[in-house]
């Protein structure tokens, strides 16, 4: 029985599992030229055949075969047993081998590589890589993208989990482990709280009024229960968010700008509504159309002035994303047609709501809303509203509000870069009519260029505007950063009820990360109370822990034990030798002493990882992988059957 699936299940952490596997795959990946699931969707312009066949077996022995007459393979094949099913990838017209599902789903890759888009490897490396481990497997991309179009959360799941046992075979690069969580600070904060892809909102937290009152020895600022200071290190690539990709930025754009959704705290599987009040989709979710909320302001500190968010600017700064080219842009490029996608009118939405096509899902309910009313009525929304987006996907992707939920995509005003970027001053109004003010995107080209020396992205490089509940008030390059709370924030109600505000201000009026590169320095700062929090080396935990602060009963907490979403493995060149002979990568595998590894340098703080998925996501089994332990005779007997003559490696 072939199993079809609807393309539109809000499955939210998938893209994170994406994420991990950059490394393995990434830019790297071997492009492929249609992309079909089932003959549901139509892929991106540069793909060609990528077919998922998912067939429930009724016994032991059901081979699965395609009606296609079979053709010389081109590219391999791969049977891979996971926990419920069994997985085949194979070349689009290959025969398939026969298969015993065993009683479990089976599940068929087809693929077709398009030889003429496919980039040599030392070319192609993944986007995150600083030293690429050069590395390609066919049957993994297939996999990867497969993945990525399947709403069934048990095919993905199976998929993902396909990837795994690929990973672990393998062993492209030498699997570490994956961090454990280490937070240190003071007990008079609280309301502290863990996301693994977004940062804590400093509005959020709050402090014991009686907490320390320190100088922290930059102007005349103190910490005091009103003063949020974190004593850390490194300091964030860019404050453009279209181009950032780190952590430390991404802390800052999620407290000082807002995405059309967000996670409330530590929620990770249902976003709610930031900037889009509402939203809703067509019957392919290839099409999302997103409300916009009303009377939002753009607070800009480095002229004083606002500037109101519609529309257009939330298209904008999406589109910008994929315009710049820069790092975070394949989370764009990869699933938006930024220049098919357009703003709409509430009274044009309101024509193709009416049809009751489209679906709404929200918090368990399913809808087919036929007015904007009934929409907002679902989302519990009655403000004013500020026109609508429509995003035009490639293909149906499930996690694609999990992506618009990552600070990267915070909305920026059009004008604010008009205003102010010497090369689009005066030009803003002669852009909007040639953009025919949303609806052809692409207009924007001849206005904003590509690349890290964008005048825009200059300009943003240094002055960020957002319109979030906090604003870059003045910084220091790699000392500090300071950011005081939004007067104009839109969500200042909340700051009126206890214990996040006082007097219509949130507890924290100010935010200060104070940088420090020094660990001995960082101890003593915290230990005198001018950091609420601090980062503190692993080995020297024991010298902060239970610290009492002087005439208090305040001690410094350490807070143990959350896995990250963050892999640690050893790099290798997989196209050269030796490391080009799987035997001797998994030879490797056997000879990392892990428990010394982790204990001697990570302080304990490193749980095994055998793949290239992280425990807690989707795909992650160790039961169905090989579990390296240190084992030298294993070792040694790997590097015999592999044929080397390691006399001549140094």
């Amino acid at each position: 029985m072939v199993t079809k699936f609807n393309l539109y299940a809000g499955f939210i952490i998938a893209l994170i599992v994406v994420a991990a596997l950059a490394y393995f795959a990434g830019s790297s990946m071997a492009p492929t030229k249609t992309i079909t699931v089932t003959e549901t969707i139509t892929g991106a312009p540069a793909t060609k055949t990528i077919t998922v066949t998912i067939t429930q077996t009724a016994g032991a022995k059901t081979p699965a075969r395609t009606a296609t007459p079979p053709k010389p393979a081109k590219g391999p094949t791969k049977v891979i047993e996971v926990s419920n099913a069994v997985v085949v990838v194979a070349p689009k017209d290959a025969e398939l081998p026969k298969v015993e599902a065993k009683g479990k789903k089976l599940v068929i890759v087809r693929y077709e590589v398009d030889l003429a888009k496919t980039k040599p490897i030392g070319e192609s490396h993944a986007f995150v890589d600083i030293n690429p481990a050069f590395y390609r497997d066919i049957c993994a991309d297939a996999l990867i993208v497969a993945a990525r179009k399947t709403a069934d959360p048990t095919i993905r799941e199976a998929l993902y989990e396909a990837i795994y046992k690929i990973s672990n075979d393998e062993a492209p690069i030498l699997w570490l482990g994956q961090y454990k969580l280490v937070r240190v600070y003071w007990s008079w904060l609280h309301g502290r709280y863990y996301h693994p892809t977004l940062a804590e909102r400093y509005d959020l937290l709050w402090e014991d009024s009686n907490a320390s009152k320190v100088p922290i020895g930059v102007r005349d600022y103190v910490n005091d229960h009103r003063t949020y200071v974190m004593v850390t290190i490194g300091w964030p690539d860019t404050f453009d968010p279209a181009a950032d990709y780190e952590t430390f930025g991404w802390a800052i754009w999620h407290n000082i700008g807002d995405t059309l959704v967000t996670y409330w705290k530590d929620e990770t599987r249902e976003v709610v509504p930031d900037l889009a009040v509402a939203w809703v989709y067509d019957k392919d979710a290839t099409t999302w159309y997103f409300v916009i909320r009303g009377g939002v302001k753009a607070y800009d500190p480095w002229h004083d002035k606002t500037y109101d968010i519609s529309a257009i600017d939330v298209l904008f700064s999406i589109w910008r994303i994929a315009r710049l080219k820069l790092d975070p842009s394949w989370m764009i490029t990869e699933f938006v047609d930024v220049n098919a996608s357009k703003v709409l009118s509430e009274e044009e939405f309101e024509k193709i709501l009416a049809s009751g096509e489209l679906v709404a899902e929200y918090k368990g309910k399913k809808v087919h809303p036929k007015s904007l009313d009934e929409l907002l009525k679902l989302f519990g929304y009655s403000g004013e509203t500020a026109g609508v987006v429509m995003l035009k996907l490639y293909f149906p992707y499930t996690p694609i509000l999990s992506i618009l939920a990552d600070p990267f995509t915070s909305v920026i005003p059009m004008k604010y870069l008009f205003d102010n970027v010497p090369e689009l001053k005066g030009k803003y109004e002669e852009a909007l009519k040639a953009s025919n003010y949303g609806k052809n995107p692409a207009a924007w080209a001849k206005y904003f260029g590509v690349g890290e020396n964008e005048p825009t992205h200059l300009y943003l490089h240094k002055y960020p505007v957002g319109t979030g509940p906090y604003y870059v008030a003045e910084y220091k390059q790699d000392s500090y950063i300071v950011l005081k709370y939004n007067p104009y924030y839109w969500n200042a109600t909340l700051w009126r009820q206890k214990p996040y505000g006082v007097d219509g201000k949130p507890v924290h009026e100010t935010v200060i990360y104070l940088i420090n590169n020094d660990p001995v320095s960082r101890i003593e700062l915290l230990k005198k109370g001018v950091g609420d929090t601090a980062v503190i080396p692993l080995d020297r935990l024991k010298d902060v822990e239970g610290y009492k602060y002087p005439d208090t009963e305040f001690r410094v907490v350490v807070e143990r034990g959350t896995l990250q979403p963050t892999i640690v493995f050893i790099v290798l060149n997989a196209a050269k030798e030796p490391f080009n002979n799987k035997l001797v990568r998994k030879a490797l595998m056997y000879a990392i002493p892990f428990e010394q590894i982790r204990d001697v340098v990570y302080a304990g703080m490193l749980e095994r990882l055998y793949g290239v998925i992280p425990a807690g996501f989707p795909g992650h089994n160790d039961e169905i992988v090989e579990r390296y332990t240190f084992n030298l005779a294993k070792a040694k007997a790997l590097i015999k059957q592999s044929g080397i003559d390691p006399t001549k490696y140094t």
